[in-house]
């Protein structure tokens, strides 16, 4: 018996440290992200910027030697100059969208749904209740990712067309929604991984769990033919209720 308690703490302790150095991990990541956003658009998007300005600069020097052949090198020069700024842009908001830190995810989530459908041609509907405020700093950029990974699910593996968002808050917790009309998760897949089913599913969803649980909250799939509902429930305050990630 007191070699199984052992084994049992032992167990248990394990687990704590996997837990750790996953949120770890992810915290790690999110710096990471917001380091590597900020140098693309501070220096590399200052590059191109000033490039754009040179060849704006030359462009207008070789239109008035009517030069043809050089004018549509020029333009050419010019347009994909300007395709780059425009990629920068966006691969430096994804890694860490300024938008979400100076306005919330009222603004950050139909920001990112535009994008997504824009690239992956899954058209996104985004229903908010009205009272939602605010949350904490770390909730906030937690349901981004949580939308982000998910919505890529749904590209790669659901063969939907449509996903369909969701935010609201009641009894002081917030909830994130995202239902789409794919194939779903296989059922056997879920009931052979039992308690232990986020890790079966892959990094993905794991990451997002341990995110939730690092915040008081939890994560809820449900699954079928006609589709899968992921809902992340979060606490909308830094003190979470004491159930909240029951």
């Amino acid at each position: 018996m007191a070699e199984r308690r052992q084994a049992e703490r032992q167990l248990r302790d394990s687990q704590k440290s996997m837990r750790e150095l996953s949120l770890h991990l992810l915290r790690t990541q999110d710096e990471e992200r917001r380091r590597i956003g900020r140098d693309l658009h501070d220096s590399l998007g200052q590059y191109l910027a000033v490039l754009k300005m040179k060849l704006d600069t030359l462009a207008r020097l070789i239109e008035r030697k009517g030069d043809e052949a050089a004018q549509d090198i020029s333009s050419q020069c010019l347009a994909l100059t300007e395709d780059s700024i425009r990629e920068l842009r966006t691969v430096s908001y994804l890694l860490y969208p300024p938008m979400l830190e100076e306005m919330g995810l009222k603004s950050a989530i139909p920001w990112y749904l535009d994008g997504f459908s824009a690239r992956s041609g899954i058209k996104t509907t985004f229903e908010i209740q009205a009272d939602v405020g605010r949350l904490p700093r770390g909730s906030e950029l937690a349901l981004f990712r949580v939308l982000q990974e998910s919505l890529t699910n749904v590209h790669r593996h659901s063969g939907s067309k449509m996903a369909y968002i969701r935010l609201l808050s009641k009894e002081g917790m917030c909830f994130l929604q995202i239902r789409d009309e794919g194939k779903g998760i296989p059922s056997q897949l879920l009931e052979q991984a039992g308690e232990d089913w986020m890790g079966a599913l892959g990094v993905g969803l794991r990451g997002m769990n341990e995110r939730m649980s690092q915040l008081g909250g939890r994560l809820e799939v449900v699954s079928e033919e006609s589709g899968t509902v992921l809902t992340a429930i979060v606490p909308t305050s830094d003190s979470p209720p004491a159930d909240a990630g029951r």
